[in-house]
């Protein structure tokens, strides 16, 4: 009866992992890039920034007049002075059009980039979630294969107590090991469903769907790649550093048009009279603005001098910005190698070593050679190694995650 209840139970599992969806990292970023409520915001915002384009090319509005001259309070005798009429345009400069129109569709450059950098940091998020559902699962197979040993043990021990060759204090403390163990069975698991939610929270989708990660390829070797930390190849990779020269470059083009206010406006003004008693009459006025007047010409040339100030303010953020992503970057890579060494080690010799250590005294206890605190300190040994494995292995995906941010890398 109880092994058709497991075999039941079994059958469940594996049907719901069956109905479960694997979710790739790629998938993720996918999701990410077309349901991410802030990314479609930047696509309305670098829309809107095009349409303002348009307003490049705008006239000043024209301007007309009507005028009633010496006319008495009596409207009996109302058209008795003049009655004029007028019509007044300005034309606008084509240089000025042409730099205003160049610095305008500058701005949706900026947007664009600052969705970039935006994207960027949410798939770096996503990437810290996925790489934590995966050193969760790691942690839980793990447990449960400590689980599965301490209650082998701890059966083995108790059918030494019947025979009167058994440790009863050993049998507490396999015990107490195995309480702990299934509580923080239990954490990692709740972990899982917690990074599943943040995946979720990222894609805007359910926050309670469940999936199946895919484990092939999430540890990457960047170490051929450490060219990829020089200041030219950061420069042409980072979105918030791209966003920088966009904005330097707006800048400027804004600096054109200010500079550009020394021109004049020209206008023309068209009128009429109609005069009690005489002939119609009209007059034709051109109109051209003195820019260059004194008392109007130091209200441009103080913003063309601070817009310059700032472009070179500007420029040295992103030298600084440039430099301490290089410092990074080197970093990075400098500690990537050492966990790549460190993961090496551990599967290559540590955890080998500690697992023949456990085997031998685990040997020698069934063969009542040894002590069954001699196997707990092996079993202790070899599973501190083990969660030191899975340790290193965190940190080299964070490291692995932060590198790809701060490269830009999908």
């Amino acid at each position: 009866m109880r092994r058709s209840f497991v075999a039941l139970c079994c059958f469940f599992f594996a049907c719901t992992l069956f109905a479960q969806t694997q979710l790739t990292l790629n998938a993720v970023l996918e999701k990410i890039e077309k349901n991410n409520p802030l990314i479609l915001s930047y696509e309305n915002r670098i829309k809107s920034a095009n349409e303002l384009v348009g307003t490049a090319n705008a006239w000043a509005p024209p301007k007309a007049g009507l005028e009633l001259d010496k006319n008495p309070y009596s409207f009996n005798n109302f058209y008795a002075g003049v009655v004029r009429t007028s019509f007044m345009q300005d034309f606008p400069n084509g240089k000025v059009i042409s730099a205003k129109k160049n610095y305008l569709q500058s701005l949706s450059q900026i947007d664009m980039n600052e969705s970039a950098y935006q994207k960027n940091k949410l798939y770096s998020q996503a990437k810290e979630a996925y790489y934590g559902i995966y050193i969760a699962q790691k942690n839980v197979q793990l447990l449960k294969e400590n689980i599965s040993i301490l209650e082998a043990m701890i059966v083995y021990s108790e059918k030494q107590i019947a025979t009167g060759k058994g440790d009863m204090a050993g049998i507490f403390k396999l015990k107490a090991r195995l309480a702990e163990k299934e509580t923080k069975l239990v954490h990692d698991e709740n972990m899982i469903r917690s990074y599943m939610a943040t995946i979720n929270y990222l894609t805007n989708t359910d926050l309670n769907q469940t999936f199946i990660i895919d484990t092939a390829g999430i540890v990457k070797d960047y170490r051929n790649l450490v060219f990829l930390y020089n200041k030219d190849s950061i420069e042409g990779r980072r979105s918030d550093i791209m966003q920088m020269n966009s904005m330097i470059n707006s800048m400027k083009l804004n600096q054109d048009v200010m500079s550009l206010r020394s021109k004049p406006v020209f206008g023309l003004r068209f009128e009429h009279f109609w005069i009690s008693g005489m002939p119609d009459m009209f007059s034709v006025m051109g109109t051209m603005s003195i820019p260059i007047a004194p008392w109007s010409a130091r209200g441009y040339k103080s913003e063309v001098k601070a817009m310059g100030f700032l472009t070179a303010s500007m420029q040295q953020e992103k030298d600084h910005m440039v430099n301490m992503t290089s410092q990074m970057i080197k970093m990075l890579v400098i500690e990537m190698n050492s966990e790549y060494t460190e993961l090496s080690n551990y599967t290559n010799k540590v955890i080998p070593a500690y697992k023949k250590s456990f085997d031998a005294y685990m040997l020698a206890y069934r063969q009542n050679t040894s002590d069954l605190f001699m196997v707990l300190m092996a079993f202790d040994d070899l599973q501190m190694a083990q969660m030191e494995y899975v340790e290193h292995l965190s940190v080299l995906l964070k490291v692995q995650a932060e590198y790809e941010k701060e490269m830009q890398i999908r």
